[in-house]
């Protein structure tokens, strides 16, 4: 149940958490099925010690959910991070009597670093192998969904509007 999602922002990661929470929930994976969201911040720690205690309470506090923690990358270093990944190996085992899911979220090479860097029972806890990736959305995709979105909400657009609107959406893809 524990995963990695791999890509960059704005590629729906975020939302798909949501669905696999729902999903878990529905299959009776997890009691509860919400999402919980840290960032890699939430769990650091400013004194030995403080890292630890804080992921614990908040794999506590995540019972029965879906822990997303964002931006994981930024864990992996040989102190506070290291502390965060160590716990997870140790709290979070993957068994079947597990009443919690949790997601790293982040770009796939410094995710993949992190794997090769830090504790070996973190790539067991969560195999690249089976992380889902999320690409890019081309020019095209996204005007589809901006497009779907006036739809839904009766807003009728100009063609000068949509023209416009892929030329800026293909502009903040490449910047």
């Amino acid at each position: 149940m524990n995963r990695m999602f791999l890509g960059n922002p704005g590629t729906g990661k975020t939302t798909c958490a949501k669905l696999y929470g729902q999903v878990l929930k529905h299959l009776s994976f997890l009691s509860l099925g919400d999402v919980v969201f840290r960032t890699a911040g939430d769990l650091g720690g400013a004194v030995v010690g403080e890292a630890q205690k804080k992921t614990l309470e908040i794999l506590q506090g995540a019972a029965g959910k879906v822990l997303v923690i964002d931006e994981a990358y930024n864990l992996d270093d040989k102190l506070y991070g290291k502390q965060v990944l160590d716990t997870l190996v140790e709290k979070v085992q993957g068994s079947e009597n597990d009443d919690i899911a949790v997601l790293l979220l982040g770009y796939e090479e410094p995710m993949l670093a992190m794997l090769r860097n830090q504790n070996p029972g973190l790539a067991r806890r969560f195999p690249p192998e089976q992380a889902f990736r999320f690409e890019d959305y081309t020019d095209k995709e996204l005007f589809e969904i901006l497009a779907a979105g006036c739809r839904s909400k009766g807003v009728k657009t100009t063609i000068e509007f949509q023209e416009k609107a892929l030329r800026k959406l293909g502009m903040l893809r490449r910047s």
